[in-house]
């Protein structure tokens, strides 16, 4: 999509305001084409532009025990938590060499058509120490939501995909390793990665999701570097092919633009970012340290319940939103 150049004004870490160019805003973040929120003087401003995205990149998992680091979200690849011993399906092996080409075929729970103002909570980057208190809050207010996971082949993260599974919601892919250069050096190496999380869900619940979401969205510009500028465009198309139904979002929490965002702008950019749509998904995140997130979930809820939205959880039928179309 092409458009204009654009000054982006921002906030840098010590509260300065800052004015940048936005391809070079663009570049320092890693992030998308739509909108950056700022708060100056207790007021929401929101500046929307031409293209449609929002922020998407995520924080690190941090080892469970230590505290967190200071960290660029913008340049750090995440890397999942819990991984163990690589499970193997009967029928398919991963070589160094070799990519699986089989067609990708749903074998979950039946899908159910809906209508009316709908809201999809989607959850990236779990399971983690948060899990169980995000499906807590959600069990709570009686709402279903998507957890897009990445892999944990460990007998705390089985349990929690089952979990998730148990209580009434949807898993999606996020890819095994959610290496940004691991699975984006070319179109083969992403489905492989995916496959290897496919297994893994299909050996601990039952099925593989035929509904995926891409680390950092379908037009991240990170992926660049190990594939290519035309590399999400492959990736995009194959994951078609292969009958994926893959999903960005049309409202952003932010609380992937700090690695603890303040509550109430996570509140706000919900509330703001939903307005006057139909269909919302809304981009949060499953990590151990976004406590702000389980704090502001609830409210969240309240507020679109009251906004006259029902949450439902993403099928491949459901309504979608895609920043980049191959």
């Amino acid at each position: 999509m092409s458009k204009a150049k654009e000054a982006i004004i921002r906030t840098d870490c010590n509260g300065a305001t800052v004015c940048d160019e936005e391809e070079d805003f663009l570049a320092k973040r890693g992030e998308h084409e739509m909108g950056s929120m700022i708060r100056t003087t207790g007021v929401l401003v929101t500046i929307f532009f031409s293209g449609s995205s929002l922020i998407g990149c995520s924080t690190p998992e941090l080892p469970i025990g230590k505290a967190p680091k200071s960290v660029s979200i913008e340049t750090v690849p995440l890397s999942p938590t819990g991984i163990g011993k690589t499970s193997t399906a009967s029928t398919e092996t991963y070589g160094n060499d070799e990519i699986v080409e089989s067609q990708h075929f749903y074998t979950g729970p039946p899908h159910v058509l809906s209508s009316g103002k709908i809201a999809y909570l989607t959850f990236d980057d779990g399971p983690s120490e948060s899990t169980s208190k995000i499906l807590h809050i959600l069990k709570k207010f009686g709402v279903t939501a998507t957890f897009f996971v990445i892999g944990a082949d460990t007998s705390e993260g089985r349990a929690f995909y089952k979990q998730i599974v148990a209580e009434g919601h949807a898993l999606g892919n996020h890819t095994y390793t959610h290496d940004y250069n691991r699975i984006y050096k070319s179109p083969e190496a992403f489905m492989k990665d995916v496959r290897r999380l496919d297994q893994l869900l299909e050996e601990t619940v039952g099925y593989r999701p035929d509904i995926l979401r891409f680390p950092g969205g379908s037009n991240n510009h990170l992926s660049w570097k190990p594939g290519g500028r035309g590399i999400m465009s492959k990736v995009a198309s194959e994951v078609k092919k292969e009958g994926y139904q893959y999903f960005d979002w049309n409202v952003s929490s932010t609380d992937a633009a700090a690695p603890v965002q303040a509550r109430e702008m996570i509140i706000d950019s919900v509330l703001s970012a939903s307005r006057g749509k139909k269909s919302i998904i809304v981009l949060m995140h499953d990590n151990t340290y976004k406590t702000t997130t389980l704090e502001a979930l609830p409210i969240v809820i309240k507020k679109l319940q009251a906004a006259g939205f029902h949450f439902e959880k993403l099928k491949k039928s459901s309504f979608t939103f895609q920043f980049l179309e191959p």
